[in-house]
């Protein structure tokens, strides 16, 4: 978390421990040893116009590009075969973009070819 953010969280976190809940949580679920369901969490924050996915996605391709895909599949919840997706895509080369930026080049500046997905 930035700088800001958690000195919030830390803030947060202490309030709701000094309220007299010994819950080891900052969000803790309706049972106080237990965090927040993760899929109620993510709907109070849409209630609040915020989108998860972005930052979440961005999180785990950054993981994925340090990562071996099986650590990446416990550490995230995700299966092996998900993990490695991300680790291909994290890990996924330069040089079809640059090949494909010489081709454009040699059409000309200007020129009205788009760069190609090599994924898709």
């Amino acid at each position: 978390m930035p700088g800001r953010s958690a000195r919030r969280a830390t803030r947060l976190r202490s309030g709701h421990a000094g309220a007299g809940n010994s819950a080891p949580w900052l969000f803790p679920g309706q049972i106080p040893d237990r965090p927040a369901v993760d899929v109620l969490f993510g709907v109070r924050l849409r209630q609040y116009g915020i989108n998860a996915h972005a930052g979440r996605n961005t999180a785990r391709l950054a993981l994925a590009a340090e990562l071996p895909a099986a650590v990446l599949a416990d550490l995230t919840g995700i299966s092996v075969s998900t993990a490695e997706r991300w680790s291909h895509w994290a890990k996924r080369g330069w040089a079809a973009y640059v090949g494909q930026r010489t081709a454009d080049d040699r059409g000309g500046i200007g020129s009205s070819r788009k760069l190609t997905n090599p994924t898709r």
